[in-house]
């Protein structure tokens, strides 16, 4: 009798099923079938209108995501302070009256971990200032980044890092990405001096250059030094002849005491004097807040997922650490943060590890079934749906999908997020079918031979038979 049974659900499941099921699966199968025996994958293939899984292999074994890992960053983010939240820098003063031209006491200049904050963004702080007529402070200018922790690169919070992505300090006070840009000119004779200009500048900042231009291919070395009260840049080594000016970038391993140098310069250049020094410190309570630069979160999202902007990430990362805790911006809580999302939401996680928001390090590990998740999460959620579908970027027009899934009916059709390190390829997003369906995708690869273009062309194979035969 069981026998019977099982015969007849398996005619029912032969007769139920359409041709074009069969057709997207045994295509789907073939090139998996193309894979080198050594690749590894987690795929997870869900409609979730009709709760259907569509298709799947190992999608509840865990792998490296890498850039993938930004769906938690970002929905995380997206989940515990709203899509409406302002990423802030903001200054400060303990004196409420400025009617008489003076600041008595000290001047803060407070990061809450936007990384959008620019040059241009603080002259136009200090000129707010300088037309309400503020003259002269009578203080310190104090730079304040006590909103995240201080361990400002990843390899300080992830234990036995070797990530091979060099990133700017991570860090609650930030200017121009925490970046002194080195602009050379080299169009002068060969064993000239090349001219050197900083952006920004600051007379805080010696310039040592001990570069020499020469005819062979060379790239000069840069050296930052904080010496308690300026900067040194050591430059050295050699540089190639060039018409075209040449580009580098040094960090700035202090990035509030860099902030309180060039918002000193700034303030000068505006004619208003200081008595105090630039220094670092804490904002107290109780005090003004005078003027303020906001990025919108929906912004914020859209640069880190569409660019992959590792550094972006990391200071969303810790930022959603810091709402969520309410305590200081670090990895642990942020980490907290992603985690109890999943659990939140009913998401599965086993063997989710989340160590960092860019999903550069190879110890972050998740699952196709989690990636899905998140992102079935994100698609019912009436208030964040649309910010976070329109960060990711769209196949065949922008961000990391401009060039691919190159079916021109399905362009614009899949909104995702590619993730790339060495061996391991990610894509994951939204499909929306040739039929009108949409659909959730999750494929996530570990290879060793063949290469990333053979694996991600293989996905974008993927993704274009199950949206033109689905």
């Amino acid at each position: 009798m069981i026998k019977k049974i099982f015969a007849f659900f398996l005619l029912f499941l032969f007769i139920g099923a359409t041709p074009g099921e069969f057709s997207y699966q045994d295509k789907l199968n073939d090139l998996l079938g193309k894979l080198p025996i050594s690749t590894k994958y987690s795929i997870l293939i869900y409609n979730p209108n009709t709760l259907d899984t569509l298709y799947e292999k190992n999608s509840r074994v865990a792998m490296i995501p890498a850039s993938n890992t930004k769906i938690f960053t970002t929905a995380a983010a997206v989940n515990y302070l709203g899509k409406d939240f302002l990423v802030s820098t903001k200054l400060y003063s303990a004196d409420a009256y400025l009617n008489d031209g003076v600041i008595n006491g000290d001047l803060y200049l407070k990061g809450f971990g936007n990384p959008f904050f620019k040059s241009e963004d603080l002259d136009s702080m200090v000129i707010r200032l300088a037309e309400a007529g503020v003259k002269e402070i009578k203080g310190d200018i104090i730079a304040d980044d006590s909103y995240f922790d201080k361990l400002y690169r990843r390899d300080d919070w992830i234990e036995k890092e070797k990530a091979n992505v060099v990133l700017p300090p991570v860090s609650a006070m930030i200017l121009e990405n925490n970046s002194i840009v080195v602009k050379f000119n080299s169009n002068k004779s060969v064993g000239e001096a090349p001219d050197v200009e900083l952006f920004p500048k600051s007379s805080r900042i010696t310039l040592n250059n001990k570069v020499k231009i020469v005819s062979a291919r060379k790239t000069p070395r840069i050296k930052v030094v904080f010496n308690g009260n300026d900067i040194t840049i050591n430059l050295t080594g050699s540089i190639r002849k060039r018409r075209t000016p040449y580009f580098l970038r040094a960090f700035a391993e202090n990035p509030p005491l860099y902030a309180a140098y060039i918002l000193l310069d700034k303030l000068k250049e505006r004619g208003i004097s200081i008595t105090g020094e630039p220094t670092t410190g804490i904002t107290p309570q109780g005090v003004i807040e005078l003027n303020s630069f906001d990025t919108p979160l929906e912004k914020m999202i859209a640069v880190i997922n569409k660019r992959s902007d590792n550094f972006k990430a990391e200071c969303l990362f810790k930022l959603t650490g810091a709402e969520f805790s309410s305590k200081e911006g670090n990895s642990f809580y942020a980490t907290q943060a992603v985690l109890n999302f999943l659990e939140e939401k009913g998401i599965w996680n086993n063997g989710t590890a989340v160590v960092d928001g860019s999903g550069i390090s190879r110890f972050n590990e998740v699952t196709a079934a989690a990636i899905c998740g998140v992102l079935e999460n994100m698609y019912f959620d009436a208030e964040a749906a649309e910010a976070f579908t329109n960060s990711l970027s769209v196949s065949g027009i922008d961000g990391t999908l401009e060039d691919r899934i190159n079916q021109p009916a399905l362009k614009g059709k899949f909104r995702g997020k590619t993730g790339t390190l060495n061996g391991v390829s990610s894509l994951s997003g939204y499909l929306t079918t040739s039929s009108g369906e949409d659909l959730i995708i999750s494929i996530l690869m570990e290879f060793k031979s063949k290469g990333a273009n053979f694996h991600r062309n293989l996905q974008d194979q993927m993704v274009e038979v199950v949206g033109l035969n689905y």
